[in-house]
This record gives structure tokens, sequence and C-alpha cells, in this order.
């Protein structure tokens, strides 16, 4: 599968991510822990998914463990801002590799995802193919983050 979108998008964030520095107000510095946390996160479940892909296994995405306080809190309180950067753009990578290693028809893959909000309420589960997922990760999801980093670093 191509990935070409997906990492620009992750390059744009990556980018935006190491435009914040030190002064950050309280708020908007934990508001930027939480978002490339949750990335790293979410980027995992992401990757595990492309592999069962890979391997013609049952897809199923669940984004609990990367919308969770407590690990999102753990991650923050166990990294510094540079450590988060660098495990964003290392999950995404490999996130991107396996992509690249699945073949083009195999993006018709259901997947089952079962999401929760921010403050964990469950959201009607709901099914996709790989290629969707791929693409709302790569021009909204990843591009929302962003653009809200990108905010947050003009809020020193």
């Amino acid at each position: 599968m191509n990935a070409t979108r997906l990492d620009a998008a992750y390059r744009d964030l990556l980018a935006a991510a190491e435009a914040i520095t030190a002064t950050l107000a309280a708020p908007a510095r934990s508001a930027a822990d939480w978002t490339l946390s949750h990335l790293a996160l979410s980027d995992r479940v992401l990757a595990a998914a492309a592999r069962d892909v890979l391997a013609g296994l049952p897809v199923t995405v669940d984004n609990r463990e990367a919308m969770d306080d407590t690990a999102v809190n753990s991650l923050v309180a166990s990294t510094t801002h540079a450590q988060r950067v660098d495990l964003v753009r290392r999950n995404a990578t490999d996130l991107s590799t396996v992509i690249k290693a699945i073949p083009d028809d195999a993006a018709a893959t259901p997947v089952r995802l079962r999401l929760v909000t921010r403050d964990g309420e469950p959201l009607p589960d709901q099914q996709v193919s790989f290629g969707e997922l791929i693409r709302l990760r790569a021009t909204e999801h990843v591009p929302g983050h962003t653009a809200r980093l990108r905010t947050l670093a003009t809020t020193e």
C-alpha cells in the first residue's frame, strides 16, 4: 500500500512538535504532552492492526489505551518532550513500514473500530476498510493534531 500521504502528514506533525519550546504555559504544555502521548500510543495500535492485515487475520482497532488517562499520564511522566517526539517518530515509521508491505488489494480488508472518546465514553462500533482508516489518519486525524500543536506552540 502507498503511505505517501501518511508519511507527509507525520513530517508536518513532527515539525510542529519540534517547534514547541520549554516556555509553554502549563495548560498548553499539558495539552501538547497529551497529544504526543496519545499519538504514540495510537500508532502502536494501528501498527498492530496493520500487521494483522498483512497476516490475513481479522482486524480490530480499539483505541482505549490511547485515550486512557492512566496510560497517557504514565507516558508523560516517564518521558521528556523530546523523547515523546522521538517515540511518535519511531512509531509512525513502524506503522508506515508495515503499511508499505501490505499488498494494495488488502486495503479493502474490513476493520472493526471499537472507539472511545477522550472522556472514556464508548462510541458505536463501526467498520471501515483498512485503506479508508489509513486515509482518515493521513488526511484528518494527524493533520488535526498538527494544527493543535501549532496553535499550542504560539501560546508561549
